[in-house]
Parts: C-alpha cells; sequence; structure tokens
C-alpha cells in the first residue's frame, strides 16, 4: 500500500516539475529578443541618439557613432600637453570617393570635405584634411588636428614618438 501512494504521490507531482520548468523556459526565452537595445533619450533632427554617441551622416545617409567608423584625429593641443581636449574624426566616401565627412568634438554639424584629384588634400572653405605621414587637418592655415600613421585602413596612436 506505502508502494502505491508513494506512485501516486509522484505522478501527481511530475507534471507539476515539469510545468514550472517549462515556464521558466518560455520566461528567458522572452528576455532574449532582437530588438535593438537604444541607449539614451536625447535625440537630433534626424532620430540620432546624441546621448548614446550617434550623429547623422550627410555621406552615409543614417546615424552613426564616428568613433567607431571614423578615423581619430587627435588635437594638436593634446599632443603638446597633457590636457583633455576631444578628438576629431573623419568617415571617408566608398572607395573611389573624393568626399570625407569631419565630425568635430563641439557636436556641431559635420562637415562635408571634397577633393579634385586623386593625390589632392580635401578640402572645404577654410577646412584643409592633407596625408602627411599621418593626416592632419587645418583651419585656416593653422594645425588643429593630426593622426598617426595610417595601418589597414584606420588612423592609430598619435603623433608623439615615445607612443
Amino acid at each position: 500500500m506505502k508502494k502505491l501512494v508513494l506512485l501516486l504521490a509522484l505522478a501527481i507531482v511530475s507534471p507539476s516539475c515539469e510545468y514550472m520548468l517549462k515556464d521558466r523556459k518560455e520566461t528567458e526565452s522572452e528576455v532574449k529578443t532582437d530588438q535593438k537595445v537604444v541607449l539614451g533619450t536625447v535625440k537630433d533632427e534626424h532620430g540620432c541618439v546624441s546621448s548614446a554617441g550617434y550623429r547623422w551622416s550627410q555621406l552615409t545617409k543614417e546615424c552613426i557613432r564616428p568613433f567607431e567608423t571614423g578615423y581619430r584625429l587627435n588635437s594638436i593641443e593634446k599632443l603638446e600637453g597633457d590636457n583633455t581636449a576631444k578628438s576629431a574624426f573623419v568617415v571617408f566616401e566608398e572607395a573611389g570617393g573624393d568626399k570625407a565627412e569631419l565630425f568635430l568634438p563641439d557636436g556641431s554639424k559635420s562637415i562635408i570635405l571634397t577633393k579634385e584629384k586623386s593625390d589632392a588634400p580635401y578640402v572645404n572653405g577654410d577646412w584643409i584634411l592633407r596625408l602627411e605621414a599621418g593626416y592632419t587637418l587645418k583651419k585656416s592655415g593653422q594645425l588643429l588636428y593630426a593622426g598617426a600613421a595610417v595601418e589597414e585602413g584606420q588612423v592609430t596612436g598619435d603623433d608623439r614618438i615615445e607612443s
């Protein structure tokens, strides 16, 4: 009789455990979604979440994070001293293109630079971006930003010899 009661108790408890485990698995799958997580809530006029580092690109016509897709140009003030000046970033048009987009650290609208021929610098008014043992960016003849040597399409490091 004891065996019969024990078997009956196991028969009642087993389905309830399976039910509890099944609910837990469904909850876990609901937590794992394919939706993108949006960081921040401050958006610009194009819908880019600027508080998460996104900026509107005039070249790509989409929201990008210049620090992920662009080439870093360090402030000359930062290179000469140890202040906390921020970097500018440059995004180039697809291969063979003659345009570059400049993102300045002040968050203002990006600047489109163009070049006349393949070995010419990128220019827009007073802005000149040139490749001279790394990229240099000048405004009105004054050197403001520089990037170190270009390796596999990325500007790396800074211009200090000890780096």
